[in-house]
């Protein structure tokens, strides 16, 4: 009976000082995303199931909540934004601006196994670019990652970079034959956790040998020394190696052309965060190339990447790629396209491990507190509570029908409530009320617009 009151697998309740600060996160994240031209829009939580496995790939499919409504539809709850977004826009379509650049705040949900920072029920925040095939759009997307995280104040952290493009040359050049490249690829989006004895024999259970995985290997070994951070040497090494191994010039040319796209993103990326004007900049070289990063949804196309915090082991806190391909598989023509996703659920357990005692310090919402001692002053306390929170001051009024004063101040002090407003019979026939501060003791009688004032300069 007892499992009954518990929240479900994967979920949690929040109090109400977590959720002061979620929302500052949430709200912090927004007004990035509007900052950077992006408009909000919202779609169904769930969505027909065959539409949300069209692209996802087979690992992903299996952590989608499945379910049949009353008429006998096989739906699911949405794991992540981006194929809704799909069917969004491929409705939507003529009546949207191009490029579309929108942003999408809310809860998805996964069913995978629960750890640190891994929940089944989470918040995302993702902003997406639909119609253009320019670099420029991934550059866009790593500045207001950089603006972001600033606001944010996360910490030290690093942009991990890599190109589907390139994958699938070095598959090709390993030997891997191309209907097993999705199989390849989600072996390898494993190596870290379940390591190499772990991949290969994930390759062999679908026909692909150690050999091809050396072959693959050898291929992104660019390690030199003293030099393993250069991003440059590193895609120039591996440039070399791609014109001199593949055979297929098409194929050939798609990686070079891959290797080409991520020079560009690096290059601006530095650039545009060399022009910052804020103290906490990431290190010259946040962004880094990483041949083995894969992201497991099968349809991205070109560059993709991950972030990751470099104060507290928490796996990747945002990711995003190119998925040109997308919007077509929703009956849309097709259009280039990339977003970013950031886990609201990591970047708050990133704040709080580097700050054990955040919450301590979080402020109430409240700023002031009114209690009037009997029925006689409840109209004018109500007057004063309208002419406060016509100013724009979030203010609670006591709902005790005998208050005890000593005991309302421990209440708004508990809460971290500022000011306390008494109204008196003395108070109520002079329309003023005793503010008192619950930090400084000081205390003063004024009028309700006084109030607002006083308040209004600490803000």
């Amino acid at each position: 009976m007892s499992q009954l009151v518990q929240p479900p697998k994967g979920t949690k309740d929040f109090l109400p000082e977590e959720m002061i600060l979620r929302r500052r996160v949430i709200e912090t994240i927004r007004e990035c995303f509007t900052l950077y031209g992006f408009v909000e829009i919202d779609s169904p939580v769930f969505e027909y199931f065959e539409l949300l496995s069209r692209k996802c790939g087979s690992e992903v499919e299996k952590e989608i909540y499945v379910f049949e409504d009353k008429a006998k539809r096989k739906l699911g709850l949405r794991f992540e934004f981006t194929s809704p977004l799909g069917r969004y826009y491929a409705t939507n379509a003529e009546k949207l601006t191009k490029p579309f650049k929108r942003y999408i705040i809310g809860k998805v949900y996964r069913y995978e196994n629960t750890q640190a920072g891994r929940y089944r029920e989470f918040y995302q925040a993702d902003a997406d670019i639909i119609g253009s095939y320019s670099m420029n759009v991934e550059s866009e997307l790593i500045d207001l990652a950089v603006f972001t995280l600033e606001k944010l104040s996360i910490g030290s952290y690093e942009i991990v970079i890599n190109n589907r493009k390139i994958l699938d040359g070095i598959i090709n050049a390993a030997g891997i034959d191309e209907s097993k490249k999705d199989a390849a690829l989600r072996a390898l989006d494993k190596t870290a956790k379940i390591g190499e004895a772990g991949v290969i024999k994930e390759l062999q259970e679908n026909g692909i040998s150690e050999e091809n995985y050396r072959s693959f290997m050898r291929i992104i070994d660019l390690d030199y020394e003293n030099e393993t951070n250069d991003n440059a040497k590193k895609l120039s090494i591996l440039k070399e190696r791609i014109i001199a191994e593949l055979k297929d010039e098409s194929v050939k040319q798609r990686t070079v052309e891959g290797i080409d796209e991520l020079s560009l993103i690096i290059e601006s990326g530095r650039k545009t965060a060399a022009v910052s004007e804020t103290a906490e900049l990431p290190s010259e070289d946040f962004i880094k190339f990483d041949p083995l990063l894969v992201r497991g949804l099968g349809y991205y196309t070109g560059p993709i990447f991950e972030i990751k915090s470099k104060d507290v082991a928490i796996g990747s806190f945002a990711a995003g790629g190119r998925y040109d391909n997308l919007v077509e598989l929703y009956g849309a023509r097709p259009e280039g396209a990339c977003g970013i996703s950031f886990g609201v659920e990591r970047i708050i357990d990133i704040i709080t491990q580097k700050n054990v005692d955040v919450l301590q310090y979080v402020s109430a919402p409240v700023k002031i507190y009114i209690v009037y001692l009997t029925e006689k002053e409840k109209p004018f306390a109500y007057k004063t509570a309208k002419i406060l929170r016509s100013n724009g001051i979030n203010t609670e009024i006591c709902v005790s029908s005998e208050p005890n004063i000593g005991k309302e101040i421990k209440y708004a002090d508990k809460k971290k409530i500022e000011y306390v407003a008494i109204i008196g019979e003395r108070e109520a026939a002079e329309q003023k009320l005793t503010l008192k501060n619950i930090k400084t003791r000081e205390e003063k009688t004024v009028s309700a617009e006084k109030a607002a004032e006083l308040i209004t300069k600490k803000q």
